[in-house]
């Protein structure tokens, strides 16, 4: 997994601190990033820096040091933080994005927070070809279990699956399929397509998310203009056609950039066509 950028780590600080000096210790120390060189007479910013600085120095070749900065985003989101702080939290989740990490937040009812609910908080890796074992679910995965697209989710796990045992034709043609059916249940869900319930159709629909020859801008929840995503998504669809599960085919630098380039359209495809009410 990618460690954090150094502007992230300065988000946290940016929020954190205005708390306490004791509950800054205590975040710290339920993300597993006390260390002994800690100045505890520093003022807090400098304690805050001094703890994530030091862990983003081994984050590069240290997985457990990454999974401590990790811990702490979500720790300081799951805090009983004011006002002022929860409304820094949307510029922290944007740059948790450009380091490739999804911070997912829910609601949840608190008797004793002084905002009468807290957040519970997961953050997900966005490249799932980023960890080799797929032990975590990624961004892409929690949305299509979000939104019950069970067939894609499933295809994208079998994907996942055997990329991760090097059979990458098998994976190209798992990814296929669950762009396929992505794009079908986007296609029924916001243009009115027809699911037949017939295989091949990924085709058809695809031509309903985009409209030939349409112009900029685009408008959310509406086809794509060709000159402004669909030519885009008609090329992934069709490169996802060549070298698919065919054996001897593919090998594993191609099967990682496939992985990313359809992992990258489902994204973008389930953030313009949002989840109806």
């Amino acid at each position: 997994m990618d460690n954090l950028s150094t502007r992230t780590l300065a988000k946290f600080i940016k929020i954190a601190k205005t708390l306490s000096t004791s509950d800054i210790f205590d975040l710290i120390m339920e993300a597993n990033l006390w260390t002994e060189r800690i100045d505890k007479s520093s003022n807090r910013q400098e304690i805050l820096r001094s703890a994530l600085m030091n862990a983003h120095s081994k984050a590069a070749r240290d997985d457990n040091a990454l999974q401590a900065l990790l811990d702490f985003a979500r720790c300081l989101v799951e805090f009983d933080l004011v006002n002022d702080q929860v409304e820094l939290i949307p510029e922290l989740q944007e740059s948790l994005r450009s380091d490739g990490y999804e911070l997912v937040l829910d609601i949840i009812d608190s008797s004793v927070g002084r905002r009468g609910w807290r957040y519970s908080a997961r953050i997900l890796p966005f490249d799932s070809s980023r960890t080799p074992l797929h032990q975590e679910m990624t961004a892409l995965e929690n949305e299509l279990s979000d939104r019950s697209y069970t067939v894609a989710l499933g295809h994208y796990q079998l994907a996942l699956k055997h990329f991760a045992e090097q059979d990458h034709p098998s994976s190209n043609g798992q990814l296929r399929t669950a762009l396929e059916s992505l794009i079908v249940s986007l296609a029924v869900e916001h243009t009115g397509y027809n699911d037949s319930g017939k295989a091949n159709q990924g085709g058809a629909a695809i031509k309903k998310l985009y409209t030939v020859g349409g112009q900029p801008p685009t408008v959310l929840g509406r086809p794509l203009p060709e000159k402004d995503g669909g030519t885009m998504i008609q090329g992934i669809w069709d490169i996802s056609h060549l070298n698919g599960s065919h054996p001897g085919l593919s090998d594993a630098h191609e099967a990682r950039i496939r992985m990313q380039l359809v992992t990258a359209a489902a994204q973008f495809l389930l953030r313009h066509f949002p989840a109806k009410p």
